[in-house]
């Protein structure tokens, strides 16, 4: 005999799963507000989902302070479990839906990068799923005002930022600081991130302040360099060359990692605030089939496929 749940069943499980959702956001955003920001509730709903979700299971997922929240040891053994469970029910409703059913037109954003190096066979097998679909892909490091310039969906890394746009969090990424093996071996390998002040740093955007986790230390380091560029591929190029150490996200340069053309530096320390890549659209409301397809077809794609292997 089949057991059925009644009414306050499905509730509980539908409570349970927004519990979750709200718990990954807080996760990558490193922020209660961003995160019910992103889901479009208010942070006081956010905080009672995160409270619930730790009476549920007994244990306290972050560390509060009044300027700071970070998570606790559990909470980073739980967080790929929770990110596992909510790609499986995507994946569930996405293969509910009747592909010969969706159809219209996308205009995606992406930087050249994670379009280059992931992104395009994403897109490849979601044109084979969804042949109906029509989709317009725009290709660059800025970021796109989506309401201004008409785009449905952004594929973005890095800190989720207040905004006044909805943000899901496809999946965890780190940064890391690297350089060429030559570069180390000329100047050094850094001890701390202290160290770092008197290396030659290759700047993504001008950003010249890299921050530092380790435990309950907190380092703030201003770097300075010759080369900065929009674009994170040429900095990774930069590095490569031997010119100088930089700050990129690890499935960028997972590969170079591997070969050995990169070689991390400080690798107990965690750069902060941690990162994610993102699907960011304007509104839950308007949000057409297509692209609720395509999230949840990248999201399948990246369990089947992860981005750093």
């Amino acid at each position: 005999m089949v057991a059925t749940l009644g009414p306050e069943g499905w509730q509980s499980v539908f409570d349970s799963l927004e519990e979750l959702r709200f718990f990954a956001q807080v996760y990558a955003s490193g922020s209660i507000r961003s995160a019910a920001d992103s889901l479009g509730i208010t942070p006081a709903g956010g905080s009672k989902r995160l409270q619930n979700l730790e009476n549920r299971i007994g244990r306290r997922l972050f560390n509060r302070t009044t300027r700071q929240l970070s998570p606790t040891p559990y909470a980073e053994k739980f967080y790929p479990h929770v990110a596992a469970i909510l790609a499986s029910v995507e994946a569930a409703q996405h293969a509910l839906g009747d592909s010969a059913e969706i159809s219209g037109r996308i205009r995606l954003t992406s930087s050249a990068t994670f379009a280059g190096q992931y992104l395009s066979d994403v897109i490849s097998s979601y044109m084979r799923r969804y042949p109906a679909v029509s989709l317009e892909l725009d290709l660059t490091d800025r970021v796109v005002d989506l309401v201004a310039e008409g785009v449905d969906l952004a594929i973005r890394y890095g800190a989720l930022e207040d905004s006044t746009l909805i943000a899901q969090l496809i999946a965890p990424c780190r940064r890391l600081v690297c350089a060429s093996p030559d570069y180390w071996r000329q100047h050094g390998l850094p001890d701390s991130p202290e160290d770092l002040k008197r290396h030659a740093a290759l700047l993504i955007g001008g950003q010249d302040r890299w921050q530092f986790a380790l435990g309950a230390q907190r380092q703030t380091v201003r770097v300075s360099g010759h080369f900065t560029s929009s674009m994170g591929e040429m900095v990774r190029q930069m590095a490569l060359d031997g010119h100088g150490m930089a700050l990129l996200a690890d499935w960028h340069i997972a590969q170079d990692l591997r070969a050995g053309r990169l070689v991390e530096a400080l690798p107990q320390w965690q750069v902060e605030p941690p990162i994610g890549l993102f699907a960011v659209y304007p509104s839950r409301d308007n949000q057409s089939p297509a692209v609720r397809c395509f999230i949840a077809h990248l999201k399948e794609q990246i369990e089947i496929s992860p981005l750093v292997q």
